[in-house]
């Protein structure tokens, strides 16, 4: 209601207020501009008189004589009492003759004009010039004539009588005209006027207008001190300059403003009445919505306590009714649900706190907002006292944990985990922490982030359990498989007797088996030296670029029933030190995997690279490809990627990743699906054994492990 009556009566008032005063405005600016015209044109209408009459007595001039001319000049100025003097000039510019007026005391002596602006002037464009004369006690209009064949006629004009009525003109206070000449010279002003305040009238803004245009105008400048004005001008073209009409703006709007006050009291008085009128009539309206309200924001709050009292006899007691049924039913609803949540809340306490592992709930400020009892065992907490509140990593003490709870928690990358190790009361067990965001069911917005601690200390002793088993099976099976493969090698020769085709045929395929089966003990023997530590490097200058090609000659054999093509890209001999074998046999494991998943007519890539401080090579591919999902996984222990059958064991990688790290250095795979893989490995070049048999680099003193 307010709006609507305010409003309106409040636009409708500062229109009209903004209508008078644009109606003052403009009002005076008319005013402004008939006064610079009425100036311009009183100044031209003298001129014109003056142009005349000089006119006439060049005509008669040029039909007397001598003393005839003479007599003809003091005549005129006897007839004109504004001109003061009249001569005529010589084509070097010095007066021939010369009449003055009886009101001038002085002079009477020929004079030469030819360094005058105006005799020079007028010499150069053959007509009328006039300047202006303001250094003496009278201001003088110089007008200067062609005379004859080369002479001139010179006259000197008193034109204060011109513009005497600029002192009538004269606006307010502080309001005046003035005359500028071509070059923005004030050359007349009221007699009254101090002669600083149109010592730079030049330099006005509208003064810069008004010398260039050639109709009148008027406008709002500043001049060179910032003060703001109304002003008008008219342009007198005779003379090249016009006339200004300037007042201070504030004086000149001092009525508008007045206006405008007075207005705007009155649109104030209008819209308080409004206002009073508003409130009264919405006053009753509103008490019965109001209370309404009130109740509704306690029950929104969760207080059921409070109803709706309206004594209207109108629709608004059937809704407080309504709503005061609605709030008991609440009420009944909401005891309910807090027996559930209470009912829920216990259940999910009972299950969080039994369980074996440990499970912590912090919020986007990582404090913790729950944290079971597995859980502060694991990080070191006392059992007992709240934990909600606190900052997770401010409650950690040992570094080592809060380092890596640190790094469960920044890092992005999907199924990111860490293992550790833990000293409990009684045991000594392996957890693997990782980090998930929590969401609310049916909700995609984030409420925290779950911290869980997984005991793997099963996995971890099974693990154990199965690779102790397999070494001690490997260990116990290479020596009758050396002996199985002894016996049928005796055999293959013939020593014991002949053998027919068959025969032959089947001891080979046996020998084939059992060289197989005897490079899988000695893998899974390898690993198992290798994990242990117990793997010793023979370190010797090695020729990698030799190493490479003679590799690729004992592979070509395998790669030729796909018809496979063996590039080695080095651009110059590369060395190392390393254990040549071990070396040898990185190539060997890398080019086999790689000839297992060549395609037909493929091309296997094997590059060698010399940086600042390390060696890198790299066996490269055209086949399928790496899924990006096993790129990790391919490295670790009978690890293989599902579908692609190519044989083997799946220990060929993890020997490789062991030999790499072994030398201090470590491997990695590139795969791109569809266009094949690059399996990369980098090597320190420095490498030297240190005590206890163990490799370092003698730049940085890193030792093997």
């Amino acid at each position: 209601m307010l709006a609507i009556s305010v409003v309106p009566l409040s636009l409708l008032g500062w229109r009209l207020i903004n209508m008078g005063q644009r109606g003052v405005q403009t009002a005076i600016l008319e005013l402004h501009l008939n006064i610079a015209e009425k100036i311009a044109y009183g100044f031209h209408s003298r001129i014109a008189s003056a142009d005349t009459s000089l006119r006439f007595v060049l005509d008669a001039l040029g039909s007397m004589d001598w003393e005839n001319k003479q007599t003809l000049l003091a005549s005129y100025l006897e007839t004109n009492p504004d001109m003061l003097e009249v001569s005529v000039l010589s084509p070097g510019g010095q007066e021939v003759l010369k009449a003055i007026s009886p009101s001038v005391k002085a002079g009477g002596v020929l004079a030469s004009y030819a360094a005058d602006p105006g005799f020079m002037e007028l010499r150069k464009t053959g007509r009328r010039v006039i300047n202006f004369d303001l250094a003496g006690g009278i201001k003088k209009m110089i007008l200067y004539y062609p005379f004859g064949k080369a002479m001139a006629l010179r006259a000197e004009l008193d034109f204060s009588g011109f513009t005497n009525p600029l002192d009538s003109h004269k606006l307010g206070s502080g309001g005046f005209p003035v005359i500028l000449d071509s070059a923005g010279r004030a050359i007349d002003y009221p007699r009254d006027l101090d002669p600083e305040e149109v010592k730079d009238a030049g330099l006005w803004q509208i003064s810069r207008t008004a010398l260039t245009s050639l109709a009148s105008g008027s406008a709002e400048f500043e001049d060179s001190r910032g003060r703001k004005f109304l002003g008008a001008y008219s342009p007198i073209p005779e003379i090249g300059g016009t006339v200004i009409v300037r007042q201070p703006k504030e004086v000149a709007f001092s009525y508008a403003l007045f206006m405008k006050k007075e207005a705007f009291y009155l649109v104030i008085v209008f819209v308080l009445l409004a206002v009073a009128a508003a409130w009264l009539m919405s006053r009753n309206l509103s008490k019965p919505i109001t209370e309404l309200t009130g109740v509704a924001a306690s029950v929104a709050g969760g207080d059921f306590s409070r109803t709706v009292t309206v004594s209207t006899a109108d629709e608004l007691r059937d809704l407080a009714e309504t709503f005061n049924n609605m709030v008991r039913r609440l009420k009944t609803y909401s005891d309910m649900q807090v027996d559930r949540i209470i009912r829920e809340q216990k259940n999910t306490e009972a299950v969080l706190f039994s369980t074996e592992d440990g499970i912590v709930m912090v919020d986007h400020e990582r404090k913790v907002q729950l944290a079971n009892r597995r859980a502060r065992s694991v990080l070191g907490l006392s059992a007992e006292g709240p934990l909600e509140g606190k900052a997770l990593l401010e409650i950690i003490s040992d570094a080592k944990m809060k380092a890596l709870v640190l790094e469960v928690l920044e890092n992005k990358k999907e199924d990111f985990f860490a293992e550790f190790e833990v000293d409990l009361q009684h045991s000594r067990r392996f957890f693997k922490c990782f980090s998930r965001p929590i969401v609310a069911p049916g909700k995609a917005v984030e409420m925290g982030t779950l911290v869980a601690f997984y005991d793997i200390t099963l996995d971890r002793e099974l693990a154990r359990i199965k690779d102790e088993f397999l070494h001690s099976i490997t260990h116990d099976l290479r020596n009758p498989m050396g002996a199985i493969k002894g016996f049928v090698e005796f055999l293959l020769k013939e020593i014991p007797g002949p053998i027919n085709e068959s025969q032959k045929k089947m001891l080979t395929s046996i020998d084939r088996a059992s060289f197989r089966l005897l490079g899988m003990i000695n893998n899974i023997l390898d690993i198992a030296k290798m994990e242990a530590g117990k793997m010793e490097l023979k370190l010797t200058s090695v020729n990698l670029n030799e190493m490479g090609q003679r590799v690729i000659e004992l592979m070509e054999s395998m790669g030729q029933r796909k018809n496979i093509k063996f590039v080695l890209e080095a651009e110059r001999t590369v060395t190392l030190k390393a254990d040549s074998g071990l070396m040898e046999r990185m190539f060997t494991n890398l080019i086999g995997n790689a000839i297992k998943f060549a395609p037909e007519n493929g091309v296997i890539t094997l590059g060698l690279e010399e940086g600042e401080g390390q060696v890198t090579a790299f066996v490269q591919d055209t086949g399928d490809g790496v899924p990006l999902e096993y790129l990790d996984k391919i490295f670790e222990k009978f690890e293989q990627v599902t579908g692609q059958k190519a044989g083997g064991t799946g220990l060929g990688l993890t020997i490789c990743k062991h030999i790499a790290a072994a030398h201090l250095g470590r491997i990695w795979a590139e795969s791109e699906p569809g266009k094949g893989s690059k399996f990369i490995f980098t090597v320190p070049k420095d490498l030297a054994a240190g005590e206890n048999g163990r490799v370092l680099v003698k730049s940085d003193k890193r030792v093997a492990g």
